[in-house]
């Protein structure tokens, strides 16, 4: 029986370095090959997504598992398989979330990497949220998951210059500065901190991309 103190709605919260780092994290998921990379588990975490795909699928107060793929040839080669794989540990997920990938001329499979999982998300689950290419080439998002509160915990950093000093998202004006694209779902609520990003003051990040 789902737990009945988790809400319909996803809570997705983006805290800055020093609050992502004060988490009570266990349950790691590194994109290495020697490594598995996809976990399931009550809480999860990830790190460093950069060019790779990272994220997770819920079934809220259920089931939940994380991912974080590398942009690479062997795991395009085995794209399939990554597929199946998911949605073999999480049958029938209610909600999806996906970030990563960057615009890199040495590495094009990074951009479709992250749009092929897009659209199988798209395709095979209710509510997906998507935070789409990081614009800087130095940037990451690290990310944690607790299937008790539903609650995604997000960090992105990034610098705007090579040498400069990092910055962390931290207002929601800064989304579309620092991804190329945000579809918060109908079934997530997006926050900074404690604070609530409402779709009627930030209509641009709620753009839904679901199948109707």
């Amino acid at each position: 029986m789902a737990n009945q103190s988790i809400s319909f709605k996803s809570n997705i919260r983006f805290v800055n370095n020093e609050a992502y780092l004060a988490l009570h994290k266990k349950n790691y998921i590194n994109f290495v090959h020697t490594t598995p990379n996809i976990l399931k588990a009550d809480t999860f975490y990830s790190m460093a997504i950069r060019s790779c795909t990272g994220g997770g699928l819920v079934n809220p107060g259920i089931e939940a598992e994380g991912f974080h793929f590398w942009d690479d040839q062997p795991n395009k080669k085995k794209f399939p398989e990554l597929v199946n794989s998911l949605f073999r540990f999480v049958k029938n997920p209610q909600n999806g979330l996906l970030v990563g990938s960057k615009e890199l001329s040495y590495n094009p499979y990074s951009i479709e990497q992250f749009e092929r999982f897009k659209k199988v998300f798209l395709e095979r689950v209710k509510n997906v949220s998507i935070f789409q290419t990081h614009k800087f080439k130095n940037s990451e998002t690290h990310y944690h998951y607790s299937l008790d509160t539903d609650t995604w915990t997000l960090c992105t950093g990034y610098n705007e210059h090579f040498g400069g000093k990092w910055k962390y998202l931290k207002k929601p004006d800064e989304f579309l500065k620092v991804f190329e694209a945000v579809s918060i779902s109908d079934g997530d609520r997006l926050f900074i901190g404690k604070k609530e990003v409402l779709p009627t003051e930030y209509p641009e990040l709620f753009k839904s991309t679901q199948n109707s």
